[in-house]
Order: C-alpha cells, then structure tokens, then sequence
C-alpha cells in the first residue's frame, strides 16, 4: 500500500509516492509556463496544467508497480481561480494569484465591506490576489463567461474534481477566496450576494483528509490506478508543507521560498487585531484542525531568482544555477541595493503597483553583485516580516526553511546573518506533495491525528548560524535598505 501527494504550483506540478514506513518510493513531475497577454495580467492554462498532472501521477505509478496506490490528496497554490462549466472543463485561462489587472475590485470591496469588516470574517486583508476579486473583475469585464461559469474554482478542487468527479475543497484553500468565513467555516454569503454569486457555483466545503470519493474509472484506467483508490480532501500548498515539516512547536516558523516566500506560523486561534490588520497579516485555517496559519509573504522570490538567471544566463550546466550564481560572489555585503518588488509588495504593505529597483552600479558592478543584491534584498524583507511578527507578539525562536532556497548553503547563510536567527534547512524535497500524502494516509486511518504525524517523514536539516562577522555589516546595510525602500515607494504614486 502507497500513498500519492500531488502539489500544483505556479510553474509546475509534481508526483511523489510515500510507503507507510514514510519513504519516497517514486516521484515524478512536468513544467508549464506562464501566460502574460497584457502588462499585469498572469495566466494558466488549465488543460495543460491538468494534462501535466496526469502525466506526472502516471509516471510515478507506473515506477513502483508492485506497491499500488491506495489514495491520493491534493496540495496546491491557492488564490488562483478558474471559470469551468459542469464538467469541470474551463471556460478560460485561470487567473493566477498575482496577476494585478483586478486592483479597482479589491478597492470596490474595501468601499463595500470595509478593511477591518473583511478581515474580522475572512481573516485576509484586502488584496487583489484573493480569488473574489478576480471573480468580479471577469462579472464586469467578461459578463459571458461569468453567467456561463457553473463553477469558480481554485487549483486544489480543480484537480480533486478530475480525479474523482466532486467538485470539494479544504477551509485552507477556501479562506484564499476572500469569500470564506473562518469563524463558521461556510462561505459568506453577504460577500456573495455583492457578486451575484450563488455557493453551489462554488466548491463543497471538507476538512482536510476527510474523504472526497473514489477516483473516476475512466481515469483510474488511464493513469494506471487501481478502480478503489480513494481520493481525500487535501489543501493549501504552504499548510501542506507545514504539516510535512512538523510545524506544530511554538517559536518555530516555515520559511518557504518558491515563487513567492511565505514566512509561516501556527496558531490555536486567529489574532484578529488591529495591529495585525495595519500588518496585513492573514490568518486561514490549517490543515490540522482546531489550528491556524498566521503568514507574511514576499510576492516574488523565487520569481525573482528566475527572472535574474533567465536576464543574466545563469543556466544549469555541469554545476547548479545556485552553484553559478554564488560562485562568483564576494564574502563582504554587495555595494548595490535591490529591492525585489517585481509583481507588487508583499507584507506589510501589499501594494500591487510596487516596483522593482537596483541602485549603486557602477563601472565595476558585475552580474554577480548583482545576483547577492538580489538575494540580499529577498533576505532583508525576510527580515521586515520577521520583525513584523515579532512586534506583534509573536515568538519566533527559529526559521525552518523549505523550498528551493535550501540547494544553496549561501544562500541560506545569508539568512542567518541577515536575520540574526538560527535557519533549520529542511533537507525534505518536496514537502507539499509529502504533506498531501500524508493527509491521504490521515483520510483511510494511516494516523489517528495529524499530530502523530509529525515523525512520519523523518526528516533532517542543516543548521546555519548568524556569522556575527558579518550580522553587524548586514545590520548597517539593513538600514540603508530601509532608506532606500522609503524613497521608492513615495515614487509609486507619482511614476
């Protein structure tokens, strides 16, 4: 008996099979790329996104076929939204998360419900990335495909709905809508209404490895499934990845660096205040129960890192892209400043029209001072949210990082000495996919509570301490970045 976790992300999906001793016994995955039609607009295909998941899952199936899948559960991106008709094939590309085209939505929803009315029900400060408002903005700027859509659904119940027919979603992928009530665990309808949006044109509501239904036979049979495969209820990409991680101590925090960098911690209740409002902190439900998730987020990380290898050819050669963007790098801090704002800001501010900007070249600045700003810049707003939280109240003891920022011990030292705290780099590839298998397991009675699972991955990590010759030269260049920060953004408005 195996369990089967698939993750979707933005720019790619992957397939990993556990054994009950907590082992990866296949993986698999595929790569899709991103559509810009428009300056602002971001988009997927979802027939190709499906497509790549299927063979993703058959790929790894068909490597272990002496220990078949029992079940399967589903992590991926939230926010993300797609208009699909009955049968759950979409009607158009699906929004992707940080697309910005819907900015005049989210401020129609300010006006209406009011900044503190939609976070003390949602949890989430308004923002266009929530899945809502990208909904409205396909009701006024394409009122056929909104009539004609018979769901809106994000990527987790998307690709449930494929595999076994029942269109059903976590409370964490839900409360990503801006549409979901956290308190209740129902969607709200008030904000509905305001839409002209009924709930059943949206998805079932589930916890988290409750059961969804049987995979269809028609798929089962395609990607070499057994017909009794049950398919549970998953969740949110980064919960999953706390649950792999075993995120459930006090003064530990998630940091996973993908296309965008979460900084993510739990919580038995949301902190609903007003300072955690001004701090545009969201609070959602985890996928344990009774838990929350609390998070500040740095919108491009990852894509920042892309964006820098694919401008400079930084390309996998014989050594990794990492490798080659470090390998040139000085011991001091870089003498330019980046700041990583390429698709808006994330916490505390979540301006969607921040920009980019790289200042202090000069005639001896190379791409490899450049490349250290780059991660310089990612790990001083790492910084600024953890800081954040602290303020707030929160105890942070330690940073335990997931992601594709682990493959680089540089970067992962630049952390620590950024920050001043102790990075955990989790040597766990893949920790959604792995959290979704375990809930899979969770669903057909592997763990009486999630909690149980904690030691099921057993996973290590690499520990990186601040280098104290060089916290005290990045503290200074800390706050040049600060000055720096300001100055740009008074020049959002104005540019």
């Amino acid at each position: 008996m195996s369990l089967l976790g698939v993750d979707v992300g933005t720019n790619g999906c992957k397939a990993i099979i556990l054994n009950t001793n907590g082992e990866v016994i296949a993986r698999a995955s595929r790569s899709y790329n991103l559509e810009t039609p428009r300056p602002g607009w971001v988009e997927l295909d979802a027939d190709l996104v499906w497509i790549s998941i299927k063979q993703s899952i058959k790929e790894a199936v068909n490597s272990v076929p002496d220990d078949p899948v029992q079940t399967i559960g589903v992590s991926a991106m939230g926010d993300t939204v797609t208009a699909c008709d009955s049968n759950f094939n979409p009607l158009q590309n699906s929004i992707v998360a940080f697309d910005t085209r819907n900015i005049q939505d989210a401020e129609i929803f300010k006006k209406k419900f009011g900044k503190s009315g939609i976070f003390q029900i949602t949890g989430q400060p308004v923002h266009p990335t929530y899945s809502i408002t990208k909904i409205h903005w396909i009701k006024r700027n394409l009122p056929e495909i909104f009539y004609a859509t018979d769901y809106f659904l994000c990527y987790e119940e998307f690709i449930t709905a494929k595999l076994c027919g029942n269109p059903i979603t976590s409370y964490s992928t839900a409360s990503r809508t801006m549409a979901f009530n956290i308190h209740q665990y129902c969607w709200w309808e008030e904000i509905l209404d305001f839409v002209d949006l009924s709930p059943d044109r949206l998805p079932l509501l589930g916890s988290s490895g409750s059961k969804a239904g049987l995979v269809l036979p028609a798929v089962a049979q395609e990607l070499g499934l057994r017909k009794d495969v049950i398919v549970v209820v998953g969740g949110h990409d980064q919960p999953c990845g706390a649950l792999a991680c075993g995120l459930f101590d006090d003064g530990i925090v998630m940091d996973s660096t993908g296309t965008v960098e979460v900084l993510l911690l739990t919580t038995k209740t949301p902190m609903l205040t007003q300072e955690m409002l001004d701090a545009t902190i969201c609070f959602w439900p985890h996928v344990v129960q009774e838990e929350y998730c609390a998070c500040g987020q740095i919108l491009t990380a990852g894509a920042a890192f892309r964006w820098y290898c694919e401008q400079f050819g930084m390309h996998e050669n014989d050594i990794s892209v990492f490798d080659a963007m470090t390998s040139g790098f000085s011991p001091e801090p870089a003498n330019t400043l980046f700041i990583p704002h390429l698709s808006g800001s994330g916490t505390p501010e979540f301006n969607p029209a921040a920009k980019g900007a790289l200042y202090g070249l000069t005639l001896n600045t190379d791409v490899f001072e450049i490349g250290k700003s780059i991660l310089e810049g990612l790990c001083f707003e790492l910084k600024i949210n953890i800081e954040l939280l602290e303020n707030t109240g929160l105890l942070i003891d330690t940073i335990r990082a997931v992601g594709g920022a682990v493959k680089s011990d540089k970067w992962m030292q630049l952390k620590a000495d950024i920050t001043g705290k102790e990075i955990q780099a989790c040597q766990l590839v893949d920790q959604c996919p792995q959290g979704a298998a375990i809930l899979a397991g969770f669903g057909i009675g592997l763990f009486g509570t999630l909690s149980k699972s904690a030691g099921f991955l057993k996973s290590k990590y690499q520990t990186f301490s601040p280098n104290r010759d060089f916290t005290e030269a990045y503290d200074e260049k800390f706050q040049k970045y600060i000055k720096f920060r300001s100055v740009i953004f008074e020049l959002y408005d104005t540019l």
